[in-house]
């Protein structure tokens, strides 16, 4: 009976030794992980940023050394007509562009919450189709669509007696050409979002309504709206941080002049084409500024509005 106790005891203390080695890896372990995370997020983050705001106060062109200019860069920046001319194709494109992709991504996602099944994945899957597509593909293949003479798009118009378009020749219509684009890229991602929000609606609200007799305009307009409004404030804070950062679409679909030339295809005309990378990373200040002045107002409408 003691040899077995003592055996017991012994096993007991083994385990417990195990246990504690086991533990001391893991948290090892952990730490490295959230170590290389540090790391990486230092080299891939802090250290682009930290040279972005050091540069925006000198003037450098890769080739003198870099002088220190203090707040030249900026005062330069809000006295330049080009900077305000890409400020206003910026704002104008992320606004239309925002605006007519929620409205859009809103209602096919509540018309598709009515089906259930292969119907819905199979309907779902076509409009994400175009997600997942490269970006450079989508460009080009909208390039193509939009060629004036023998594009899809005009062949299309001429077959139906319809004059044809300009499109990207067209200082007035190249940049809605772009936003055109962008919704057909992006409206699945829109429509995802939606939909989970919709799925988390709780379902007595809408059988209630239905027992009431609303119909599906009401149960959307007083139902489904004013609950996913904190989906919506999201989906506008990722879509304005997404549009200003879009670049290869106005490289690749850009319009006459400076007609489609946003700041992000501004900067890098700055600092790799004109070599002032001073200037360039000025305005690149100006972006992320801007850009956390509306995540901030956002965010803050979200928590001090949508309490139910």
């Amino acid at each position: 009976m003691q040899d077995s106790m003592q055996y017991l005891k012994a096993k007991a203390t083994v385990a417990t030794r195990q246990k504690g080695h086991r533990a001391h890896i893991g948290s090892w372990l952990g730490l490295t992980v959230a170590l290389c995370l540090l790391i990486y997020y230092l080299i891939v983050f802090v250290v682009p940023f930290s040279i972005a705001v050091w540069l925006s106060f000198h003037n450098w062109d890769f080739i003198v050394d870099p002088k220190f200019v203090g707040l030249r860069n900026y005062q330069r920046m809000f006295n330049d007509g080009y900077f305000w001319q890409a400020v206003r194709v910026t704002v104008t494109f992320s606004a239309v562009e925002i605006s007519i992709a929620i409205a859009i991504g809103l209602v096919l996602a509540f018309l598709l919450s009515r089906l259930r099944g292969i119907a819905q994945r199979s309907i779902l899957a076509l409009f994400y189709l175009p997600v997942i597509i490269p970006s450079v593909v989508s460009v080009l293949l909208w390039r193509w669509l939009y060629i004036s003479n023998g594009g899809a798009f005009n062949v299309l118009l001429t077959s139906l007696g319809l004059p044809p378009q300009p499109f990207l020749l067209s200082s007035e219509q190249a940049l809605y050409c772009i936003i055109v684009m962008v919704i057909w890229t992006f409206l699945g991602s829109v429509m995802v979002l939606f939909l989970a929000g919709i799925n988390e609606i709780p379902e007595h609200l809408i059988e209630a309504a239905m027992l009431d007799g609303a119909g599906l305009w009401r149960q959307f307009w007083y139902i489904i709206l004013p609950l996913l409004r904190p989906v919506i404030v999201y989906q506008v804070v990722v879509s304005v941080i997404g549009t200003f950062q879009l670049f290869e679409q106005f490289v690749f679909l850009s319009g006459p002049g400076f007609s489609t030339r946003t700041l992000a295809v501004y900067t890098y005309q700055l600092g790799f084409q004109s070599l002032d990378l001073g200037y360039g990373a000025a305005v690149s200040m100006f972006i992320f500024v801007a850009l956390l002045i509306a995540t901030a107002v956002q965010l803050r409408r979200l928590h001090a509005t949508f309490e139910y």
